[in-house]
């Protein structure tokens, strides 16, 4: 992610210069957008169709769990949640502003998205535009156009500095290499292809059936996590969330939304995917969840099956979405994914001789 300051850039929206007929970064950004509405802004061709990991910070200031200075300790049960969507530039957040002028703690929304090393992030919510273009010149920024807009480049696609300060002082390797900004939107990267990806294309991601379903079947969700398998299985896509609390007191309430692509994945799901059901660690989900429901939305071939649970108090309020980073998920009801070597194992010491 970066920036650079050009004689006479500035005002109000400080909308970075575009080539013609290319689409520039949204100049304003809707307070009560979501999940789908973020998917309109990225390329479906692009890595997001991988991998994306969405989060809101907006709610979070709204409930009092960050504040324009960072997280409140006393909130510490939702604080896991807080930084999804933003990568290693929500890990430096408290450093950010003063070294690179990026504010993550007044952001609006965000997303990273892709696989290493075709990776971006989108911030979406108000910036400093120029303050962030001055700053990262100062670090050595060059200008670059990047997706047909005027952009920021600290070193070449997918290079590590490893003396310089964004790596050295902030661990952000690479992830400011590439960098287009405005007052409402920064975009960033270690390489150019995935930011371009994420400054919108047609057509867009929410465009794609497949995420259009996923979308809808998580519902109104603060993080939430949207992938393919790395390979062929039996799903052809997952979706997890943390559903919007309204209250710090709230439930929490997780939910897994699985398009099936195999006829066993239904049967499976409903009935391995349940409280009963034990994790890596050997503790039962029902010490962790009070409980599973299963419904479908849609119908037919294109029905999305989903889980929703109902989160202990004293339970990991992004649990689906820490199961699904570690294969934890898939490997619990998935017919066609790749086993655990312990359940192995254990399978073998449990097995008649």
């Amino acid at each position: 992610m970066s920036g650079l300051v050009m004689a006479g850039c500035g005002g109000a929206d400080d909308p970075a210069p575009a080539t013609p007929g290319a689409r520039p970064p949204a100049t304003g950004v809707e307070e009560s957008g979501g999940l789908r509405e973020m998917m309109k802004a990225l390329s479906a061709g692009g890595p997001a169709a991988e991998y994306l990991e969405y989060g809101e910070m907006t709610h979070w200031r709204e409930l009092g769990v960050v504040t324009a200075s960072g997280p409140e300790k006393k909130e510490g049960r939702w604080l896991p949640a807080i930084g999804f969507g933003f990568g290693a530039l929500g890990s430096s957040a408290r450093l950010l502003p003063e070294k690179t002028g990026i504010d993550v703690y007044g952001a609006v929304r965000a997303v990273s998205l892709g696989n290493p090393p075709n990776t971006a992030i989108r911030i979406e919510g108000k910036q400093d535009a120029a303050a962030i273009r001055t700053k990262l010149t100062a670090l050595g920024a060059k200008p670059r156009t990047i997706g047909g807009q005027q952009g920021l480049t600290l070193a070449a696609d997918g290079a590590i500095d490893p003396d310089s300060v964004l790596t050295s002082e902030l661990g952000l390797l690479n992830r400011l290499n590439q960098v287009v900004v405005t007052d409402s939107v920064l975009v960033s990267g270690a390489s150019a292809d995935p930011v371009a990806s994420a400054l919108g294309g047609s057509p867009s991601l929410a465009a794609d059936p497949d995420h259009a379903a996923i979308a809808e079947c998580l519902g109104d969700v603060v993080a939430a996590a949207v992938t393919a398998p790395p390979a062929p299985t039996a799903v052809a896509l997952y979706g997890v969330g943390l559903r919007r609390p309204a209250a710090t007191t709230d439930q929490a309430v997780n939910v897994v939304c699985v398009l099936p692509r195999g006829t066993k994945v239904k049967e499976t799901f409903t009935g391995k995917f349940t409280t009963k059901a034990v994790t890596q660690s050997g503790m039962p989900l029902s010490d962790l969840v009070e409980d599973i429901a299963h419904d479908e939305v849609g119908s037919g071939d294109g029905a999305v099956l989903r889980a929703t649970l109902k989160i202990k108090q004293d339970g990991p309020v992004t649990l689906v979405l820490k199961m699904l980073a570690t294969g934890e998920l898939p490997r619990l009801f998935d017919p066609s994914a790749a086993p655990d070597p312990s359940d192995l194992v254990d399978g073998s010491l449990n097995s008649p001789s």
